[in-house]
């Protein structure tokens, strides 16, 4: 009987769609925690179950707060250590990601779709023309700089998702000069407050499908955790293919058949 009421919650709802959710999420946050871009996975399984684009979008962003704990799980040592750091990245984070929840709830659908094709077409080539880092000594100017770039990282990470892991690590890694390692538990952290207030706004606006969202977080923190443990281990350029392959896949999708 509960399970039942449970499918009367939500219309549309399909028990088939739970083992898929789990399914991409442990697939797209194994590569989101790796190398960025996990929703480009994520995100089409959410739009074959049928979720409208806003409700996958607020879904999805949710859905990171489980690979971000994750993360923190096996970074927690550095992210202590770094305290004053995560609260001075977490403050434009959350700015931004108050601009971009607003940005979600008002702008159509169709305008977003062809924002994220977009977008995920530059984060690919990017992928492939971006220098690596510079280990340079870190200035003022790189922090004033830093805070500025990752308050337009809040405003896309909850207004469109996609590649946003990406995005911002190629910024604390360009920028700051910080390893890939050094990046991963701290950004997680600080992202947390502007995940947790599109949860919030997001799920009063009625866009949050909560059997999916709770599937997601289980997977997700499950590949949070588990794929930092292993990253050093995964050579970069097999990476980049699969996350390629699947972005040029997405961005057909979006430009086609949704």
């Amino acid at each position: 009987m509960l399970l039942d009421s449970l499918a009367f919650l939500t219309p549309g709802f399909e028990w088939w769609h739970l083992p898929l959710l789990f399914l991409a999420g442990l697939i797209g946050e194994s590569f989101g925690a790796l190398v960025g871009g996990g929703s480009i996975v994520t995100m089409p399984a959410l739009l074959l179950t049928g979720v409208p684009l806003q409700s996958a979008i607020a879904i999805d962003t949710a859905a990171s707060i489980g690979t971000e704990v994750g993360i923190f799980a096996e970074t927690r040592k550095k992210v202590i250590a770094h305290k004053k750091m995560v609260l001075l990245l977490a403050i434009p984070l959350t700015l931004g990601g108050i601009i971009g929840t607003y940005l979600l709830l008002t702008i159509p659908g169709d305008v977003i779709k062809y924002l994220m094709a977009a977008t995920i077409t530059f984060i690919v080539i990017h992928a492939y023309v971006s220098k690596r880092p510079n280990s340079k000594r870190v200035s003022k100017k790189s922090y004033a700089l830093i805070v500025g770039f990752l308050f337009l990282i809040g405003i896309y990470s909850n207004f469109m998702a996609a590649g946003e892991g990406a995005f911002s690590r190629i910024g604390l890694m360009t920028i700051l000069g910080w390893s890939f390692m050094q990046s991963q538990g701290i950004k997680a952290t600080a992202t947390m407050p502007s995940r947790i207030y599109s949860l919030v706004v997001t799920g009063v606006a009625g866009l949050i499908i909560w059997p999916y969202l709770i599937t997601m977080w289980c997977s997700n923190f499950l590949a949070g955790k588990y794929a930092t443990r292993f990253v050093k281990n995964v050579p970069d350029q097999y990476m980049r293919i699969m996350l390629t392959i699947v972005s040029v896949g997405f961005v057909m999708y979006l430009l086609f058949f949704y």
